[in-house]
């Protein structure tokens, strides 16, 4: 043990001592008076495991790709021509906005399109006879030019025609609106008779591919600058490919499981979070974007790691988490320490304990730092095995009680 730790311990002893000491003083009062011989204490001994680095992380579903339907030009909405909900393709026509302005721009626009044409022919034939009459000196130079710069301006308006035609059967187009991508459609918010127009705030209908969806989770920083730490330091060796796991409201884990497809670059200012996006496929549709979900992923394994079952470790308001440990001449001793995570109902202890340890699992309540004590290995209680002690230990005439395997009800023995 550190020599830093030696002033907390002290602390810890003096404070279990004098507790335990004054009900010891109530207890004789009413005629009660210390057990005789060692108590009999359930105990794990601690030992060093590879366990699994995990974290499970709250998200929310979205989209692989999502298109919002948004009219380009003005008009009455004359026909829907889908159904919600259904799967739509690219390119398929969904809403017809009213094209009977846009087709009489596209008439006008060709009409003058053909009349700057025909300008553009007159204004060449007279460029060229210009030319011509200049050779035998019968205009001047100012005249042909004037007609050479008069062929120019019609073919500038020529193609001012022809871009005019353009954008009129673009907006001719634009009457037919189209699905840009392939997906689910969602509600319709117009119907037929609707005015909409591109100022329009709210789309008429949104697009979205569920095949296979998002999932952005948040982590907060500090645990992620943590665990690139260990992962340089070689404390936890690292994954090629995070597992992750999607787990519903409930804790029920889906099927599908996902891959972490990347890790933005910024924090949020306002948690402190990072978020990460995974990529999961969602064949059943399963899940919904907008729904909350939470997600385990795993990061690698963890070498050399010390746990503890949970009750085993007490929390003081004043001295923080402790646990008791018996030691080479089976007596107790009060052992500071500081958890990092729970693992399958286990505790992983950072700091305090070594291989070895042998620490009280339950019974807290009547031992106290130099009690003599009896330590009987501690085993996780399962249904099955009551059932199939009873019937031998009823056939038995002075059965020996089996050792407590509930946490006593005490305040000291809260889940940290």
């Amino acid at each position: 043990m550190k020599l830093s730790s030696l002033p907390l311990l002290a602390l810890v002893t003096t404070l279990l001592l004098s507790t335990i000491t004054a009900c010891s003083d109530t207890g004789a009062a009413h005629g009660g008076g210390p057990p005789a011989g060692p108590i009999d204490v359930t105990v794990v001994t601690v030992a060093a495991e590879t366990v699994p680095v995990d974290d499970v992380l709250p998200g929310r579903v979205t989209a692989l790709r999502t298109a919002e339907l948004r009219a380009q030009v003005g008009g009455i909405v004359r026909r829907r021509l889908f159904k919600e909900g259904e799967q739509v393709k690219e390119g398929q026509r969904l809403y017809q906005i009213d094209p009977s302005v846009y087709r009489v721009e596209v008439k006008s626009a060709q009409a003058m399109l053909e009349r700057r044409r025909a300008g553009l022919d007159l204004a060449k034939r007279e460029a060229d006879r210009q030319q011509a009459l200049l050779k035998g000196g019968a205009v001047t130079v100012q005249s042909a030019d004037a007609a050479t710069t008069t062929y120019q301006l019609a073919q500038a308006d020529l193609a001012e025609a022809e871009a005019a035609l353009s954008r009129s059967e673009l907006s001719l187009g634009y009457a037919s609106l189209v699905a840009p991508i392939a997906g689910r459609i969602g509600i319709s918010r117009v119907s037929e008779g609707a005015l909409v127009g591109p100022a329009d705030p709210t789309p008429l209908a949104t697009i979205q591919q569920v095949e296979e969806v998002y999932v952005d989770l948040k982590q907060s920083a500090a645990r992620y600058e943590a665990l690139l730490a260990a992962f340089a330091s070689g404390r936890i060796a690292r994954s090629e490919n995070v597992v992750v796991t999607v787990l519903s409201l409930s804790g029920q884990a889906y099927e599908q499981q996902g891959k972490l497809v990347f890790t933005d670059i910024s924090v949020d200012q306002g948690t402190g979070d990072i978020t990460l996006r995974v990529l999961v496929p969602n064949p059943e549709m399963r899940l919904l974007p907008g729904m909350f979900v939470r997600a385990r992923l795993t990061f690698g394994q963890e070498e050399g790691a010390l746990l503890v079952p949970q009750q085993a470790v007490q929390r003081n308001p004043s001295l923080g988490a402790f646990v008791l440990v018996v030691d080479a001449a089976d007596k107790i001793v009060a052992r500071p320490i500081t958890t990092d995570r729970i693992v399958a109902g286990r505790s992983v202890i950072a700091s305090g304990l070594a291989a070895g340890d042998r620490v009280v699992v339950e019974g807290h309540d009547k031992l106290q730092p130099g009690t003599a004590v009896k330590a009987v290995p501690w085993r996780a209680s399962t249904p099955e095995v009551p059932a199939k002690q009873a019937a031998p230990d009823a056939s038995k005439a002075e059965p020996a009680p089996p050792p407590k395997t509930e946490t006593p009800p005490s305040s000291s023995t809260t889940t940290p």
